[in-house]
């Protein structure tokens, strides 16, 4: 018995260094998380999600602060909510500009 979780051991080992020298990860834990400009706590709910926004070049692995962006995904329910929508979409775009489509797309799962 004591043999055969040794061999076990060493095959999950051997398994675990071909994975690391096989596929190296690309893609480097993002500084920070696109979110709201005047949070100042730490966000509830974040995605991690490797795509390329139209800003950048490359692929890379984004964080997204979803709680921030859940008003911009749901159905305004009354004029007032359809306001505050617009509002809040107009001050996405003056600072995502042209990636705020992109991280939209990346929220509702169609990208």
């Amino acid at each position: 018995m004591k043999k055969r979780l040794m061999t076990l051991a060493w095959q999950v080992l051997g398994f675990t260094l071909v994975v690391a020298v096989i596929m190296p990860a690309h893609a480097d834990v993002p500084q920070q998380c696109i979110q709201n400009k005047n949070r100042f706590k730490a966000c509830p709910h974040q995605l991690y999600r490797a795509d390329t926004l139209p800003s950048q070049n490359e692929l890379q692995l984004l964080c997204i602060c979803v709680t921030d962006f859940l008003p911009l995904l749901q159905q305004p329910g009354s004029e007032q909510q359809r306001i505050e929508q617009n509002m809040t979409r107009r001050q996405y775009q003056a600072q995502y500009k042209e990636d705020l489509p992109v991280i939209l797309a990346i929220l509702k799962r169609q990208r």
